[in-house]
């Protein structure tokens, strides 16, 4: 059978490629080129490749495709990038997510074009509303009609070809060129590290990482990749200062990480003697101290006549209370305190969502939170004086809090399925003597109750954008970043949330990545089913039916059988909590001592 090849497969001697970026000895898209004087012929994705080594990276999590089939043929070829490998786009995505939350270094993805591209959106969104730098490089085109396959190519294609992320990314770019994408990638990083961070898109067109390189095009001698920062001037530093130290009642409230201030921001609570209400977002402050008032929000804020809100996800929602069948909001604060905001949100820029609400009373400072309270630590080291009776009686109602919390465990149910206090208190005492950090899982805020969570065992937080499927590959990114270190990764992953998610268990395995996933299995998207108890509720309608289109129990999902399926070992599931202990013990033991996955499946109230 004669062999009919389109124009573009041909060589053509003597001219340049279509995209200009292939040198004049030949034209060898997608297949073998022609050796250049003094070596063998480089592609342009070998180039690419070598160009993410450049600027610092170290990992690549990608799901495979045609239009990325250049860059991942040219990777697994680089001893100096790790491959990892997801079963979905949104794993891919989530794990470059928790590594960066876990390390402060950026990943690199590599996406299919289009449709790959569409599967990653939700977990880009949760990328950059938390604020989690990245380089995204998407397979594109061919952008030449010529070289398309007929059908597929034609409906994978788009012109927009950033058209699925551009709302949903920090930077988008589609370099027509191979400077181009040097270009980008030079640029996309900086973009990325920038206050705020965040992930960069860079689309790369087939030809470009087929085609033969220009070796013209070379990496700069020197590169600078340092991403501006954004920081509060003296003046307003000495400002909050000034406030703080003169306060009657100071109040910090706290929420999401915050890289590089939890030090100071304890220096700050015992100079001014000032309570400190971390909310959860992720670990800023270590909860057996004195100052953290977190179950004493109430009393604290209304008592408050100077509050700093750092980064939070909304200054309002840290400051009230809102009835959710209602959806009235109501002040804690009793008085009319001076609050001052500080974080990156007013820099946060996605088209068509507010991030935050506006507080038309407090004074906004846009700037990175760790190096404002390591500035602010140093002002208030002279000018701080801490009141003793203050810091005696937030001691008394720390330690009040935290005895309440073990009175709530002991009075917890004993018998089957699992109450979620027993849950966590079972998962501490499995990890004593263990380093260890809380990738993912709030468990109803018993960990932040039971748990010492601190500068040795932080909380890596929530996903910030509140997208399902979060919570298993952002635990992978963290137990990736934790390998080689002897840290147990620790995942309290709620059921609804791994399904979207499920097959990163295969990833855990393959990769060999030490993470103890807990199942925290209630057998229901529990906050949608209390959101419909409600509405029956405030409409005056019977109760009976709000569990329809919420609970996962008809039939109810086997997370050990699911795990085991894809090479973790696992557990369970379990209803007892006389079981817990062995159980959890056992699957420490495989994840710091042999690091690898395992997973624990508990079935609770």
């Amino acid at each position: 059978m004669r062999r009919i090849l389109h124009p573009i497969f041909t060589s053509v001697k003597g001219s340049s490629s279509l995209t200009g970026l292939l040198t004049s000895k030949s034209n060898p898209m997608y297949g073998p080129g022609d050796r250049l004087e003094g070596g063998v012929v480089r592609y342009g994705s070998d180039v690419i490749v070598e160009w993410l080594v450049q600027l610092g990276i170290r990992h690549v999590a990608l799901n495979p495709g045609a239009t990325i089939r250049g860059l991942h043929e040219s990777l697994v070829r680089e001893p100096r990038l790790t491959t990892v490998l997801a079963l979905h786009e949104e794993t891919a995505v989530g794990i470059a997510h928790g590594f960066w939350k876990a390390t402060g270094e950026p990943m690199a993805v590599f996406l299919h074009d289009l449709v790959g591209i569409q599967h990653a959106s939700m977990a880009l969104f949760n990328a950059t509303v938390d604020r989690a730098a990245m380089l995204v490089l998407g397979g594109s085109g061919p952008a030449d009609e010529r070289g398309r396959r007929p059908w597929l190519d034609w409906i994978h294609y788009s012109t927009r070809h950033d058209s699925a992320v551009h709302d949903v990314v920090k930077a988008t770019g589609q370099p027509s060129s191979l400077l181009g994408v040097r270009d980008g990638l030079i640029r996309g990083m900086r973009t990325a590290l920038s206050t705020p961070a965040g992930p960069v898109f860079l689309g790369i067109d087939t030809a470009l990482q087929e085609g033969v390189a220009d070796p013209a095009v070379s990496w700069p001698a020197e590169v600078s990749l340092t991403g501006t920062a954004a920081s509060a001037s003296a003046d307003e530093i000495a400002r909050v200062a000034d406030l703080l130290a003169s306060a009657q009642f100071p109040v910090v409230v706290v929420d999401r990480p915050v890289r590089g201030g939890a030090e100071a921001l304890v220096g700050i609570a015992e100079m001014l003697g000032a309570a400190v209400v971390d909310l959860g977002g992720g670990f800023s402050f270590p909860t057996d101290h004195w100052a953290y008032q977190t179950e004493s929000r109430r009393d604290v804020l209304a008592r408050a006549d100077v509050v700093l809100v750092v980064e939070a996800r909304d200054p309002v929602w840290a400051l009230a209370e809102v009835d959710t069948g209602s959806r009235q909001t109501t002040w804690l604060t009793a008085q009319d305190p001076v609050v001052v905001t500080v974080g990156t949100a007013p820099l946060l820029a996605i088209p068509g969502v507010e991030v935050e609400q506006l507080m038309p009373t407090a004074v906004p400072l846009a700037a990175e939170a760790g190096p404002f309270l390591r500035a602010l630590a140093t002002k208030l080291t002279d000018a701080a004086a801490a009141d003793r009776t203050r810091i005696d009686r937030l001691t008394v109602a720390h330690d009040s809090a935290r005895a309440a919390s073990r009175a709530a465990l002991a009075a917890a149910p004993r018998d089957a399925p699992v109450h979620p206090a027993r849950l966590v208190d079972a998962v501490g005492r499995a990890l004593t003597g263990r380093d260890w950090l809380l990738a993912n899982g709030i468990v109803q805020n018993w960990p932040a109750w039971l748990l010492d969570i601190g500068p040795g065992h932080p909380f890596l937080g929530r996903s910030a954008g509140e997208g399902l499927g979060y919570g298993l590959p952002a635990s992978l990114g963290a137990a990736l970043a934790h390998r080689d270190d002897g840290v147990v990764v620790v995942n309290l992953q709620s059921d609804g949330d791994l399904m979207y998610t499920a097959s990163a268990l295969w990833t855990a395995a393959h990769h060999r990545l030490p993470l103890l996933t807990v199942m925290y299995d209630n057998g229901t998207y529990g906050k949608d089913e209390l959101h419909q108890r409600e509405l029956a509720a405030l409409r005056d309608r019977p109760q009976n039916t709000t569990h329809i289109g919420i609970r996962l129990d008809d039939p109810r999902i086997d997370f050990a059988a699911l795990a085991a399926a894809q090479g973790v070992r696992a557990l369970g599931p379990i209803d007892d909590p006389n079981d817990l202990d062995a159980a959890l013990a056992a699957a420490v033991h495989v994840v710091a001592e042999q690091r690898r996955p395992a997973l624990v499946h508990v079935r609770c109230r």
